[in-house]
């Protein structure tokens, strides 16, 4: 190849590059869209013209830097040039597609905000916890699919062949090829459009597989036709974004004599069942002596979110109003003007998600320490471990401290140290992409078990020193899971972050406050309610309601009906017979999920909502309770 190829063999390039793209976007269907012909007919016009438009992003740029070549002149320069530029559009496109596909079948969404801010925030690569054979992997798959489109193009733009040459030539025959993209692009619409109207199930979640998936309704139009619309037509919540208000009056505080000292402790992904005598003894123990909730839930089912509303005590969807006013939690605000000592350690990133920008917005970076890199994840636990227990050695005995340990030995892939082990088998090389998660997924959860029991000798550790330093009468002790973790329990999902079933949201909760009787607390209990409760110890004299949407744990009327859960883009209704997630300002495919509470989908959901709509409209209120309309 010693110039520029002609513009035929470009198409002929793009031809074959966007039945790649069909092929590979195929691979999201299941054989549910193919059950009936109709179905079966939309899902091959969706796949074919979705293809065309996941590959726009190289076929604009790709046909605008030929032109612009060509018109310069041949040269083996630009001839390089623009095969490189081809093949790595193209690749992009692939390797994209191929990312969205793994994000999806792990944890149920496509590529989106979350996944963008993941990517882009320092730290948020790392947060996933990949083992360096996944990275291996999935930079051998990246590098065969450009080989593939290397592959192709040099088959395409090869000397010869007059044939298909021609058959690719600029003529009517490209023309028709457009027009019928066009044609299963509009027909497409129009049967999503009818779909959505009568909520004809079948279409509407087929299309939630789809990446950037834009649905179209016709909900006017049709009912100007006469085409009813189901009563649980499955809209979501629209949210205007409003001027914060928070807390909705100016906190009154009258300091204690004696402020305590609060250690917090979070695992990463630490599930609600995983309190127990056999895998974390020292925790089960401190428990039988403390306030130990059986029933509690995350204010989320990733960390993002688990992370906020047990320091902010809000729902979720409070986070994007927060970062954008650069709104700390009145919690630490508080902390702060008590003239606390702070050491807050974390063993991943206090940017990803930014807490920095969030939780700890006000704190002097001096008392923030992550250990991101470099030694296993346990490793890196057991350090800062050692390192809080020097503080509490080194600090000023005459004022309170604050300590918070984030442990990320629990989260995947799970490590821990061979004397951790209490679960075999385990998998000994845990490759996202290599895995067979159905029939090793037993093994997978060991992994996790063999890490919690690591966790819990850091934590028992942590509490001898304590007792050791007789710090116990003046310390509260919090030992939480920032959200849960899934082994295709409840779905066919591992993880978290996909769903709101209990695996997924509901955690560990021990509260060991001086002077309250040890107990268990059986009812339901939230992250929420965290903020509310040692508000209370710090001299808050402001009901809870003023700046949270939780409960004092030790009020004598204190009760929960529900928990409130989220996610990017959705938020979720738990309760004791039904669990309902709404999604949120969403911009794609709408859809609610009305569950009992073993997670089966409820026939009638709109019976189901009609017995708890008491609950559901406080819920809807709370969510725009801290924000005013724009002046």
């Amino acid at each position: 190849m010693n110039s520029v190829p002609p513009r035929q063999k470009i198409d002929r390039f793009f031809l074959l590059s966007g039945l790649w793209v069909a092929l590979h976007v195929s691979a999201f269907t299941t054989a549910k869209a193919y059950s009936t012909p109709a179905v079966a007919v939309w899902t091959l016009a969706t796949t074919l013209s979705y293809a065309f438009l996941y590959l726009l992003p190289a076929l604009v740029p790709g046909y605008l830097l030929h032109r612009f070549l060509q018109r310069r002149g041949d040269s083996v320069a630009a001839a390089r040039l623009l095969a490189g530029a081809l093949i790595g559009l193209t690749g992009a496109v692939q390797v994209l597609l191929f990312a969205d596909r793994v994000i999806y079948g792990m944890y149920g969404f496509h590529i989106n905000g979350f996944v963008i801010d993941l990517v882009f925030s320092p730290g948020g690569i790392a947060s996933l916890g990949a083992s360096r054979s996944t990275e291996l992997t999935a930079a051998a798959i990246a590098a065969a699919l450009l080989v593939l489109q290397a592959a192709t193009y040099y088959w395409a733009t090869r000397r010869g062949n007059h044939r298909l040459e021609l058959a690719t030539r600029r003529s009517p025959r490209a023309r028709w090829l457009l027009l019928a993209l066009l044609s299963l692009a509009i027909g497409e619409r129009v049967a999503y459009g009818y779909s959505a109207a009568v909520n004809y199930q079948p279409i509407l979640f087929a299309s939630e597989r789809y990446p950037f998936y834009l649905p179209t309704t016709f909900r006017r139009l049709a009912a100007r036709l006469g085409i009813a619309a189901p009563a649980d037509g499955g809209e979501g919540v629209h949210l205007k974004q409003g001027r914060l208000s928070y807390p909705l009056v100016p906190l009154h505080v009258e300091p204690p004599q004696r402020p305590p000292n609060i250690v917090w402790l979070v695992a990463e992904s630490l599930r609600f069942d995983l309190l127990d005598r056999q895998i974390m003894p020292e925790l089960w123990a401190f428990s039988e002596q403390s306030l130990r909730l059986e029933q509690h839930y995350s204010g989320g089912n990733a960390t993002q979110m688990g992370i906020f509303s047990m320091f902010y005590g809000l729902y979720g969807n409070y986070w994007f109003p927060m970062i954008k006013a650069n709104r700390s939690p009145l919690l630490m605000d508080v902390l702060q003007q008590q003239n606390y000592q702070f050491s807050l350690h974390t063993s991943q990133s206090f940017t990803y998600p930014p807490f920095d920008k969030t939780v700890f917005l006000r704190m002097n970076p001096a008392d923030m320490h992550a250990l991101s890199s470099g030694p296993e994840p346990w490793e890196r636990d057991r350090q800062n471990i050692d390192d809080i227990m020097k503080f509490i050695d080194r600090r000023d005995p005459q004022r309170p401290f604050m300590t918070y340990m984030f442990f990320e030995g629990t989260h995947a892939n799970y490590t821990f140290p061979p004397d951790s082990v209490i679960a075999r088998p385990y998998l000994e090389d845990f490759n996202y992409l290599a895995a067979d998660f159905a029939g090793q997924m037993a093994q997978i959860k060991n992994r996790y078990l063999n890490a919690a029991h690591h966790v819990d000798r850091q934590i028992g550790r942590l509490l001898a020193h304590l007792r050791e330093r007789k710090l116990l009468d003046n310390t509260i002790v919090i030992v939480l899971g920032d959200h849960g973790e899934e082994f295709m329990e409840r779905s066919s999902r591992w993880g978290h972050a996909a769903e709101f079933n209990r695996y997924q949201t509901s955690t560990p909760a021990v509260l060991w406050i001086p002077g309250e009787p040890a107990r268990v607390v059986r009812g339901m209990t939230s992250h929420l309610d965290i903020p509310p409760t040692l508000m209370a110890r710090l001299g808050v004299r402001n009901p809870p309601a003023d700046y949270a949407q939780g409960q004092d744990l030790l009020a004598p009327d204190f009760h929960r009906s529900y928990a409130v859960a989220a996610d990017w883009h959705r938020i979720a209704y738990i309760g004791e017979k039904y669990r309902i997630a709404f999604p949120v300002n969403a911009a794609g495919v709408v859809r609610q999920e009305v569950l009992d509470s073993d997670d089966r989908p409820v026939e009638d959901g709109e019976a189901a909502k009609n017995q708890i709509r008491p609950e559901m409209v406080e819920m809807m209120n709370n969510l725009t309770r801290f924000s005013r309309p724009s002046s």
